[in-house]
């Protein structure tokens, strides 16, 4: 196939014009050098340089230095107390949850955190720009108790209620004073207001954004002053930037893996340079049309899992810098611990003896395989932008071969592939999967629930969803890992690997840990050495 032409050396001949372009327009927007000793020494202001590779405004990632979430969450998804919320406690009945909140704290232009703040905050995620998220369309009325206590009634009981409030997308707290009019529930943001620990000093649309510590005795003397983030779209040229010293850290400002794997042991052999790798759970997978087509049935999805080989792809495709994924999600978790032992292993010859079983059978000198006078041909969309997406596909269309199944590549911008998705215009589609805190409940509401979900043809049944909908309700462990097994046992898609988040930065950078959270990201605890 002529898709076949598809590998990393154009791309990296792109990095050098992207990176040579990217360092003109940092350079001319910002009109500043990158960290060194002397700026470091002269003003005695740590200033951290982030590489990114989206606009500040369209990722979550930097903006957690600015804003807090309502709740917080633990490594294992599970939702816990915060900086904002001391404690809460929900009524039998599921439709009454009360909140005590923190004192002493205040938004960055003085706008106290109370009831009333508080009580506007969810009061504008119903009735505002946030309304047609699930959890909060379910909110009827916030009522102030007293001045650090609110009481949110829902119209009916919604499980993950308390689990969308840790959410950094569209839990992350912002001021009354931030949108306009101010204190107005369906407001526009019109400023980034909000109770973290750095504040926007500037921004550049498309191209930078400016942080200031908003409590400069917070950093004791020793920690980072400023924040520079700068947008580089290209990955190859962020590891360059890295490399040459231009900018101090990458990786962190976005939850796309946005490092190039194969640029991890060249950088690992860098004295100057640390690497460091987060897994959240996340994995890339490919979905799979269930509803119609050749993957409808059962004997061909499972087919497809045992042909592929994923330790030979990590171990060429990715420097083994990935772990491969052999379960719908991990079994390390406790919501799935019920998928150990049924991994989806290497096993091209069940795959082929399960073809045959299906009446797939090897006809021509091509080797492909044939039923009823047709082809077995999977069309497999992949939406340009997915990390590893262009060896990643050859790799399995090199793979399925094997067992006699032809896939035809098909690369589209990401909105088109958007649309054909929604069509169900494909066998195959390149995704990455939700990871923490959008587990365990992500996938279920997301992909495999018939009504609640957005992907029309992954696979649905009526069992299915009263699991996935017994999951939600009790947010038991057990439940939702039942409903987790039966995907497993359904071969509802073919997970490839973890998307593990890669940091790298440089040696003189201190005090960097990984957040909870794929999407957060806090950096007051960073240091520079001289």
């Amino acid at each position: 196939m002529k898709m076949k032409r598809i590998s990393f050396i154009p791309l990296r001949f792109l990095a050098l014009c992207c990176f040579v372009g990217a360092m003109i327009i940092t350079a001319g927007c910002l009109g500043q050098s990158a960290q060194t000793e002397d700026n470091v020494q002269e003003d005695n202001i740590q200033t951290l340089i982030v590489a990114g590779p989206a606009d500040f405004d369209s990722r979550i990632e930097m903006k957690m230095n600015v804003y807090d979430v309502f709740l917080d969450i633990n490594a294992n998804g599970k939702t816990i107390p915060g900086h904002l919320v001391s404690s809460w406690n929900e009524s039998d009945d599921g439709l009454t949850y009360t909140f005590q909140l923190n004192k002493g704290i205040e938004f960055h232009d003085g706008t106290q955190w109370n009831a009333s703040s508080a009580a506007w905050f969810l009061e504008w995620c119903s009735q505002g720009p946030r309304k047609n998220d699930i959890a909060f369309s379910k909110i009827s009325d916030v009522s102030e108790v007293d001045e650090h206590t609110i009481q949110v009634t829902l119209k009916e009981p919604y499980g993950a209620f308390i689990k969308s409030l840790s959410s950094e997308s569209n839990s992350h707290v912002i001021a009354p004073t931030s949108v306009e009019p101010a204190w107005s529930n369906d407001g526009e943001i019109v400023s980034f207001i909000g109770t973290g620990k750095f504040e926007v000093e500037n921004y550049v649309k498309a191209q930078s954004a400016e942080f200031v510590r908003h409590d400069p005795a917070s950093g004791e003397g020793t920690l980072i002053d400023r924040i520079s983030y700068r947008v580089i779209p290209d990955s190859y040229a962020s590891v360059s930037a890295l490399r040459a010293g231009d900018v101090d850290i990458i990786g962190v400002a976005d939850h796309h893996s946005t490092v190039p794997y194969e640029q991890i042991p060249q950088m690992m052999n860098d004295p100057d340079i640390i690497v460091e790798k987060q897994s959240y759970g996340r994995y890339q997978v490919v979905e799979l049309n269930c509803k119609e087509g050749a993957l409808s049935d059962i004997r061909l999805r499972e087919a497809i899992n045992l042909g592929l080989d994923r330790d030979k792809m990590v171990k060429e495709l990715l420097a083994s810098a990935a772990e491969p994924a052999y379960s719908v999600v991990s079994p390390a978790y406790p919501w799935a611990s019920n998928l150990a032992g049924t991994e989806y292993t290497y096993d091209p010859e069940k795959a082929k003896n399960l073809l045959d079983q299906a009446g797939w059978v090897v006809a021509g000198a091509d080797e492909i395989r044939e039923k009823d006078g047709q082809k077995l041909t999977l069309t497999y969309i992949v939406p340009q932008g997915e990390a590893n997406s262009d060896s990643i596909a050859v790799y399995i269309q090199s793979e399925l071969k094997k067992i006699g199944v032809e896939v035809d590549i098909l690369v589209l911008e990401s909105g088109a592939a958007g649309e054909e998705r929604q069509k169900g215009n494909y066998d195959m589609y390149l995704h990455h999967s939700w990871g923490v805190p959008g587990l365990p409940e992500g996938p279920l509401t997301g992909k495999y629930h018939s009504t609640w979900g957005s992907w029309p043809v992954s696979y649905h049944d009526a069992e299915l969803d009263q699991l996935i909908e017994t999951a939600i309700a009790t947010g038991a462990d057990e439940d939702y890992s039942a409903a987790y097994l039966y995907i497993q046992e359904k071969y509802a898609c073919m997970p490839l690997y973890d998307i593990e988040k890669i940091a790298a930065y440089r040696k003189a950078v201190k005090g960097f840990t990984f957040s909870a959270s794929i999407y957060g990201l806090d950096l007051s605890t960073v240091s520079i050495e001289p």
